[in-house]
């Protein structure tokens, strides 16, 4: 073999390894962005799961203009894992629904017992008034949550 057949199978050997390092760092980039795509999929469906619970116990209470313990119970724990998801601005917004949710609860019950009256007056426009608020989240879901739900966003 002489010289100048050696350098260029040293070339060769050289060019193998560029072009296997570049395939390498190539695969290494579409790895980094798929996991990146999958990350915020599943970030996406962990927050619509949040939306949807929220969406559906609202939904009950204007099905059923109340707020059952039951229903209570299922929202706290789809909404569980809120702070980890979300900013505290959605956070508050979903502890303020529970407060009103929960208001509403115990307003039903006091006002079982009570005979007809001032008291039992004064208490039902309180249901009613805690019934309004929590129905007329509804629309307002979409409002505050969107920003969190746009894959626009993301980009």
């Amino acid at each position: 073999m002489n010289p100048e057949q050696v350098l260029r199978e040293i070339d060769f050997w050289k060019l193998v390894t560029v072009l296997v390092g570049l395939f390498a760092a190539y695969v290494a980039y579409r790895q980094y962005a798929l996991g990146r795509e999958k990350f915020k999929l599943d970030l996406f469906e962990k927050r619509f799961a949040l939306f949807a619970g929220t969406r559906r116990f609202l939904t009950h209470i204007l099905d059923d203009g109340n707020a059952s313990l039951q229903h209570l119970f299922e929202f706290r724990a789809s909404v569980a894992e809120a702070t980890f998801l979300f900013d505290d601005d959605i956070t508050d917004y979903l502890n303020a629904i529970d407060a009103k949710a929960l208001q509403l609860w115990k307003l039903t019950e006091t006002i079982r017992p009570l005979p007809a009256g001032q008291e039992r007056t004064k208490a039902a426009g309180d249901i009613s008034e805690a019934v309004e608020w929590l129905t007329n989240q509804l629309p307002e879901l979409k409002i505050r949550f969107s920003p969190y739900l746009k894959f626009r966003r993301w980009a």
